[in-house]
């Protein structure tokens, strides 16, 4: 049974790269424009791992994760920020939990890398 990667990402071109080599790479792909449309996908499935950006509308990546880390049901998602930003705001760094911060742009071989490591 294939892994499941929820794509938080508000730029459809990201959304779409990502979607293309991650099923290449047999995982199935959610995605979510915003924080809000991810708890929408979250009521309906549970992923395995969760790709997030930080910069979006509605409700940005840095209170998605703020929301996800006070949910017992997916508190333990493993998190791996994407995103322009050199550094992760210090209000998600308290909360802990972030397995990866790659700051855009970067090499998709490099993010699969680090999906492959934390669904291990």
């Amino acid at each position: 049974m294939s892994k499941k990667i929820l794509v938080i990402e508000d730029d459809i071109d990201f959304q779409n790269i990502y979607q293309l080599y991650f099923q290449g790479e047999s995982f199935q792909v959610l995605t979510a424009v915003n924080g809000k449309e991810a708890i929408a996908v979250l009521e309906k499935e549970t992923p395995d791992l969760i790709i997030l950006d930080l910069i979006m509308p509605v409700m940005d990546g840095e209170e998605f994760y703020a929301w996800l880390r006070g949910q017992k049901k997916w508190r333990d998602i493993p998190v791996i920020v994407a995103s322009v930003n050199e550094k992760i705001p210090q209000s998600m760094t308290d909360l802990g939990g972030i397995a990866e911060n790659l700051k855009k742009p970067f090499l998709i071989d490099t993010l699969i890398e680090k999906v492959r490591a934390n669904l291990k």
